[in-house]
């Protein structure tokens, strides 16, 4: 599938002048975009529907973002007491880390910024900095400007503007103007302003200029950002910068060179930030407590599950099919969590377990990490769960008339077994049916697992455990009867559904925001995922390729 960007897609879904080529180069010839304006916007953007493409939301850089950018653009680690000092970012329910509606900003946010960029100001090498950033070989008052505008450039992610550089030329001249100061001082005091501007705390795009309600083209600076901060959770380099500004110098970026930077930037060393960023979230594995209060069986468990997946996504440089998830034959396990799998241990460490002759364990779904990640053996829990995660099957908030119902539910199910409680359930008014016979039966396969992800026949009371059942059919996915987990997550890995649902969840991570599924974008973009290979670096290709990330809505100042 070609590159779906700015100026190859047009309102029918034909590619047009702009697609990328094979090699790799534009086929307009001329490398710049057919379709584009002087402002950096493309003509069709306005005939496309504005509701497929999310309401623009300034995002703040998560606690990941902030550090790998300070890293990346200034050259420095964050010390364990700044650490200690910036606030972390913890996502709930079916959020990311990079999901944008919860974050917050309050005095603890203010505060720790400005501690930080003190004490990270005081470790860096004025001369050093002036030298790769205004290409001057000492510390003068005629390299502030060049400084200024070098250093802003990769702390906003694009060329300062005329007023911001004056603001900036003010303040070193303030800072020049007390006593006993000399240049080194003023390079601090630029960088901590800048450590603590809005401009590089936040990704900034031009939301408010064209006409509200419509779409425009992202210029070649929001695009880099968006793209740096998805595959590198960090800020763009050089390269994607100088693809930023574009042949003319002005923005106007060529598409034909996007794809060729995707490339890049998943092939870097980097990229391993946000497939570990994404499938901890995805797993929950990043905030679980994995249903221990052994604080080296969590650590354990975090880790087999992470090393398994990064295995399936090709950490080794040899990547699976995602459909390894619901249905691959090995697992990385320490020997602690391999007895929890029922696994005779082959060493001291983490190593691969080969279950493609094991009766109760296919794919990372039944890993015992990933179960217990998710610290629950209710069938209303873990229903949730699997169904939103794996399956995109979203349910809504109940009712508030039917909380009471809810508590007087739970108090009569109590001692129940979880098929027990489940059936009882199904019984109840349509109100609560409707939605408990959508995301309870996919975990009926998952019963004979315990809370910590061990494979049993009876429960602790000795009662007999079973791991058959029917998921209804849900949009375009058919019914599916299944006699335990192995048969459900084998049809699973199977369906068109499982996909589409990987690339929901990476467009998410990705954008920050809730999406609508249905779009010809989503489509598309599975479409695109399924094309490349099924891989992890496939979905992520997809999901920075579609054309949905180069569009912004413009909304009212």
């Amino acid at each position: 599938m070609a590159l779906l960007i700015a100026g190859c897609r047009g309102p029918q879904g034909d590619l047009t002048d702009g697609s990328e080529t094979s090699d790799g180069t534009s086929s307009t010839g001329d490398g710049a975009d057919a379709g584009s304006s002087d402002d950096g916007t493309s003509d069709d953007a306005g005939e496309l529907d504005p509701s497929t493409v999310p309401e623009p939301k300034a995002a703040r850089l998560t606690d990941l973002q902030y550090r790998y950018t300070v890293l990346d653009v200034l050259g420095e680690a964050l010390t364990p007491a700044e650490l200690d000092t910036l606030p972390t970012d913890i996502p709930t329910g079916r959020d990311y880390s990079t999901t944008v509606d919860p974050q917050v900003f309050n005095s603890n946010y203010v505060l720790a910024y400005a501690e930080i960029a003190r004490s990270v100001s005081a470790r860096l090498d004025p001369l050093a900095l002036v030298e790769k950033h205004g290409d001057c070989v000492e510390l003068d008052r005629s390299c502030r400007s060049a400084f200024i505008e070098g250093l802003g450039r990769r702390m906003f992610r694009r060329p300062l503007t005329d007023e911001e550089i004056a603001r900036y030329l003010e303040l070193a001249a303030t800072i020049d103007s007390i006593e006993e100061t000399h240049e080194e001082h003023v390079v601090r005091g630029l960088v901590q302003a800048m450590m603590q501007a809005p401009q590089f705390l936040y990704r900034l795009e031009r939301e408010i200029e064209g006409e509200p309600g419509a779409l425009r083209r992202l210029d070649g600076y929001e695009l880099a950002a968006r793209l740096s901060y998805f595959l590198w959770q960090s800020a763009p380099d050089e390269p994607l910068l100088a693809f930023a500004a574009g042949p003319q110098g002005d923005g106007v970026f060529d598409p034909g060179a996007v794809g060729a930077h995707i490339d890049r930037l998943i092939a870097n060393a980097r990229f391993a930030r946000t497939r570990a960023l994404f499938w901890g979230d995805y797993t929950l594995a990043t905030r679980s407590s994995f249903a221990t209060a052994d604080v080296q069986l969590a650590a354990e468990l975090r880790q087999s599950l992470l090393l398994t997946l990064d295995r399936i996504s090709g950490a080794d440089g040899n990547p699976e099919p995602l459909s390894a998830v619901f249905s691959g034959h090995e697992l990385i396990m320490t020997p602690a969590v391999a007895e929890i799998a029922g696994a005779e241990p082959l060493g001291d460490g983490p190593e691969v377990y080969d279950t493609s002759q094991a009766e109760e364990r296919l794919g990372v779904v039944t890993h015992p990490a990933f179960l217990a990640s998710i610290s629950t053996t209710s069938f209303v829990g873990r229903g949730l769960f699997l169904s939103e995660r794996l399956l995109c099957q979203h349910v809504a908030q109940p009712p508030l008339e039917v909380e009471e119902e809810i508590e007087s539910t739970a108090q009569a199910t109590e001692g129940m077994t979880p098929r027990e409680a489940s059936e009882f359930r199904m019984g109840l008014e349509a109100v609560c049916l409707g939605c408990h016979t959508q995301f309870e039966p996919i975990a009926y396969g998952f019963e004979r697992y315990d809370l910590g992800g061990r494979f049993t026949l009876t429960d602790a009371q000795g009662r007999e455990l079973f791991s058959d059942g029917v998921l209804p059919a849900y949009r375009e996915r058919p019914e599916l009867v299944f006699a335990d987990a192995l048969e459900l997550l084998t049809q699973l890995g199977e369906l068109d559904a499982v996909h589409a649902c990987f690339t929901e969840n990476m467009t998410e991570f990705a954008t920050g925001k809730r999406i609508d599924p249905t779009t010809e974008f989503h489509e598309l973009t599975t479409a695109d995922f399924l094309e490349r290979g099924q891989t992890f670096d496939a979905l992520a290709r997809a999901v920075a390729s579609s054309e949905q990330r180069s569009l912004l809505r413009v909304v009212e100042p």
